[in-house]
């Protein structure tokens, strides 16, 4: 039973990586107790592993959650974008060896992405996506914004400054909030420019560690 189990694995994965002609692993590890299992992390350039990291729809649990949450916040009102083409839907980017990727989580839930509407905005976390109601969004150019809002975990000002309009690439600064003193900075790109860039693809049969990329010198980034 435990060899079919991973042979099964191993056929899966092979599916998986048959769809990309240009893959480059970083790991890869047979698992045998206590259960048979298999877990690959590589490098990939198709949009099969691209779409779903740029999708933003709903699920029907992803839309009970969300329309509950955005109840408590009404009324709500419409807010103007002061930069009319200012991006709109983001996701998580990283670094690794001085090139950006992105990344398939082994848990779907620690994929980050962020969205602004003309009146919310949306942070895809672990607990869904979690709507904000706007309250104002002003610009000091056409490359940085600051959203202020109101939410639930009191986090209430976000900074979008954007450093490479050409790739998309935008630092994103959470806070501070009532919960956390200090400033959580993030990389992200805009939704639209992230196929721009290969996926680095944490695949498993069962629940793996994340992967760890280089950590980020935001105030360099930022000079």
């Amino acid at each position: 039973m435990k060899l079919s189990l991973l042979c099964l694995a191993l056929l899966l994965c092979s599916g998986i990586l048959a769809r990309s002609a240009d893959t480059t692993f970083l790991k890869r590890q047979v698992i045998d107790t206590p259960y048979p299992s298999y877990h690959a992390i590589f490098i990939d350039t198709a949009d099969t592993h691209k779409n779903p990291l740029i999708h933003f729809g709903f699920d029907h649990y992803d839309s009970a959650t969300y329309f509950e949450l955005l109840t408590r916040l009404k009324p709500l009102k419409k807010v103007v974008m002061p930069v009319s083409s200012f991006p709109q839907k983001w996701i998580a980017l990283y670094r690794l060896k001085g090139q950006y990727y992105l990344y398939t989580p082994s848990d779907a839930g620690n994929h980050f992405q962020f969205e602004i509407t003309d009146s919310t905005t949306i942070d895809f976390t672990m607990e869904g996506p979690c709507p904000s109601k706007l309250n104002r969004i002003s610009a000091s150019s056409s490359s940085e914004i600051m959203i202020n809002r109101s939410n639930y975990w009191n986090q209430n000002n976000v900074r979008i400054r954007i450093i490479d309009s050409n790739k998309g690439i935008a630092v994103f600064q959470f806070g501070p909030s009532g919960f956390k003193k200090k400033e959580k900075y993030i990389l992200m790109v805009d939704a639209s420019k992230a196929r721009l860039f290969p996926v680095i693809v944490n695949w498993s049969t069962e629940k793996q560690p994340e992967f760890d990329f280089d950590e980020i010198d935001f105030a360099r980034l930022l000079k």
